[in-house]
């Protein structure tokens, strides 16, 4: 079959028990993606990315994913007051 191409995000965010969704599918938690060798693979392209965590705002935010590249996104979870 054709190879799609893709790329890897890798997530510096804490709470690092935090809930990661790719265009709204569970992928895993934080700490599974913010290692030396841990990364999310995704399709390269356009891609809707929620983090989530009992006790704090969401974090949204829309990532491109390069073919081959692997993208850092930096961000901290507000906690609910």
């Amino acid at each position: 079959g054709q190879r799609y191409a893709e790329g890897s995000l890798k997530l510096k965010v804490k709470p690092q028990a935090a809930m990661v969704y790719v265009d709204g599918y569970y992928t895993g938690i934080v700490d599974d993606f913010d290692g030396f060798f841990q990364r999310l693979r995704v399709e390269a392209g356009p891609h809707r990315i929620e983090v989530r965590a009992p006790g704090f705002e969401s974090l949204t935010f829309d990532v491109r994913i390069e073919p081959g590249r692997t993208t850092t996104y930096h961000g901290e979870l507000k906690r609910i007051p």
